[in-house]
């Protein structure tokens, strides 16, 4: 009932975000391991609600709601370090599923199965999405305006 409690308390009291709104990597936790670790967490949110929970609902047990609850507060900890915004609002968003999945499991069914993996797939391109982002800006092309010390510009512009 503890997880159920505080999935609850930090989405209603907006917690999570300030606790973790402006973690920085810890010294020697490279980007690229914040993003190993968000698509560690989606693989088992992922593994979670595979084909058989589409079968049968009645599949997605309390410990399996309760192992992919964890398993989003791991994502959300990624995303935040990351300054993955959209998924640690999409987190958010989610856990109030999740929460009512872990209260009452009887309200486990075949469109909550599609949810909790839909999220999945939308996160994984939310991730994709954010590290593409990150490569333009790191190659965006530097300013033309500046000549390196000893160059000489003899370029003409034509029209």
């Amino acid at each position: 009932m503890r997880n159920m409690q505080y999935l609850h308390s930090k989405h209603r009291t907006g917690a999570a975000a300030a606790g973790c709104a402006d973690r920085k990597p810890l010294a020697g936790e490279a980007p690229e391991e914040l993003v190993a670790a968000a698509v560690a967490a989606l693989d088992d949110m992922g593994n979670i609600v595979s084909g058989q929970c589409f079968a049968d609902p009645q599949t997605l047990t309390e410990d399996r709601i309760t192992a992919y609850a964890l398993a989003l507060m791991r994502l959300r900890e990624c995303a935040s370090a990351a300054g993955f915004e959209r998924l640690m609002n999409a987190c958010d968003a989610l856990a109030v599923t999740v929460a009512h999945l872990i209260e009452d499991r009887s309200c486990a069914c075949r469109e909550k199965c599609e949810a909790l993996t839909r999220f999945v797939v939308h996160a994984q391109a939310m991730i994709q999405m954010s590290i593409d982002h990150a490569k333009r800006r790191a190659l965006a092309i530097p300013d033309i305006r500046t000549v390196p010390e000893g160059v000489e510009c003899n370029a003409r512009a034509s029209m």
